[in-house]
């Protein structure tokens, strides 16, 4: 296993993506206003899957590189070069974490936005919730699975309404989940997944904010217990 694996370095397909958009922005074939290419064909052009495409979109979105419209796409916001420099510099730099560390921080964050999405909620946050967990069961089993559940969880964290532990959660998720693809740490059994789904759903509409931190711990305790047995396997001399 290399050094890029051992840490928690953007993936190669991730970090295609975000030098391809920084390379377009540098030339000033994109500046301000200008619409990135869609996931789908920029994944082509590329040679990488939509859900890295997508992951790296995020992360431009998170540091205020582009924005993201309903139906209109994602567009570059006015920037002058050198903050866009540092940005970039940041944006790829931020990773250098190990797998189990961002999965402990992952877990806290997630169950406690659980909780705070249960007591915090509105009607709209439901209906959001609720197409997220549609769309997820939808495209199971595809290449969308991956960004589906993603956005699953980012509407969990949005309901908290808590701007911070949702910006948090859009910087580790994504990395954490890389490693459910590298790995196939995510083939665990469709009805399980949609069935926990299903249950942190129902705790947040019924308020049940503990309830909602329960579930959160099942859904990822697969996850946790691979990390854990991952770190352990780095630390174990070569023999």
């Amino acid at each position: 296993m290399t050094t890029q694996q051992n840490n928690g370095a953007l993936s190669d397909e991730v970090e295609k993506v975000l030098n391809y958009v920084k390379d377009q922005l540098y030339s000033g074939r994109l500046t301000s206003g200008d619409r990135l290419p869609a996931e789908r064909k920029l994944a082509e052009t590329l040679g990488v899957s939509r859900a890295h495409v997508r992951v790296a979109f995020q992360k431009l979105e998170f540091y205020g590189l582009v924005r993201t419209y309903p139906q209109s796409g994602t567009v570059v916001t006015p920037m002058k070069l050198r903050q866009m420099e540092s940005l970039f510099t940041d944006m790829l730099k931020i990773d250098r974490y190990d797998f189990s560390s961002l999965v402990d921080v992952r877990l806290l964050l997630e169950m406690e936005t659980a909780r705070l999405a249960a007591l915090n909620r509105d009607e709209n946050d439901l209906e959001i919730l609720k197409e997220a967990m549609l769309q997820c069961e939808q495209m199971f089993g595809t290449e969308d699975q991956v960004p589906r559940d993603f956005d699953f969880h980012q509407a969990v964290a949005r309901a908290a309404h808590n701007q911070v532990m949702s910006s948090l959660l859009l910087i580790i998720t994504p990395d954490v989940l890389k490693y459910y693809q590298k790995y196939k740490v995510c083939s665990v059994p469709r009805e399980d997944v949609l069935r926990e789904h299903k249950e942190l759903y129902d705790c947040i509409v019924a308020h049940d904010s503990e309830g909602a931190m329960q579930v959160v711990r099942q859904h990822l305790a697969n996850l946790l217990n691979f990390s854990k047995a991952h770190k352990k396997s780095l630390n174990q001399p070569n023999r």
